[in-house]
């Protein structure tokens, strides 16, 4: 019997498509730009553009072997990046300007909730499955995602958050799946998860046994491209309303 369903977030339940990934690498490089301006640090804009571009290669080299870091590990290797050598080490005043500027751009600028988003979670709650989100989250961290889920109105809904970068390791890995689980009290077999990446999200759950559904926008709003097309999923949903059907067939 299914009593337990865990959702990704971006691109599930939270969109997060191209434009918005321009948007808030342009309002995290002004922010800290001016981080250091407001503190009589100069630095060149174009510089930070490259310190900001080549730390995320340094991240993925973590991030492809499934392992995950914090906000001010990021921040020290953007920082490392930085052609200006007298800018590597700021004090403790200009360095929390630059994090606040680094991780909040989310909460300047929500992102829009996927559709069907609310009405989904509020069934699930009424139904009294236990539900679990499961994260991973690049470079805004789990307490700001927290307060974006809170001002999105959903945070209410769920029973155990789990972030990558607090758990220090990324979907697919075992860890954050099981972690998450034994949070919530829950089996892998009574379990669902719900998420539109085959490689993280169903590829991740299916490992350590657990009932997968894939979400497969036909629309464009905030719909992935998936190259892991050999990845298998037990269902395929095309809206998050459709789970309802999936559920009620196995409960």
């Amino acid at each position: 019997m299914i009593d337990t369903v865990t959702f990704d977030l971006w691109n599930t339940l939270v969109c997060n498509t191209p434009k918005d990934s321009i948007r808030y690498r342009q309002i995290r490089l002004k922010g800290i730009y001016d981080a250091f301006f407001e503190s009589d640090i100069f630095v060149k804009y174009e510089d930070l553009e490259k310190a900001y571009d080549l730390s995320f290669e340094e991240f993925k080299k973590f991030w492809d072997k499934n392992i995950d870091m914090d906000s001010k590990e990021q921040i020290d290797i953007m920082l490392q990046n930085l052609s200006d050598l007298s800018l590597k080490r700021p004090d403790q005043e200009v360095l929390k300007k630059i994090r606040k500027a680094y991780v909040e751009p989310v909460l300047y600028d929500p992102p829009d909730l996927a559709e069907n988003t609310k009405e989904i979670l509020s069934y699930l709650k009424k139904k009294k499955f236990r539900i679990g989100l499961i994260c991973n989250t690049g470079r805004t961290p789990g307490n700001v995602v927290r307060k974006l889920m809170e001002e999105l109105d959903i945070l209410k809904h769920f029973d155990v958050l789990s972030f990558s970068n607090e758990l220090r390791v990324r979907k697919p890995h075992k860890k954050i799946f099981l972690y998450t689980l034994n949070e919530l009290k829950s089996l892998p077999k009574s379990s669902f998860h719900v998420g539109d990446e085959l490689r993280t999200d169903i590829l991740g759950a299916k490992n350590v046994g657990m009932t997968t559904v894939h979400l497969k926008r036909k629309d464009e709003q905030c719909k992935s491209l998936d190259a892991y097309a050999d990845i298998v999923p037990d269902h395929t949903i095309f809206n998050l309303n459709e789970l309802r059907g999936v559920l009620l067939d196995l409960t």
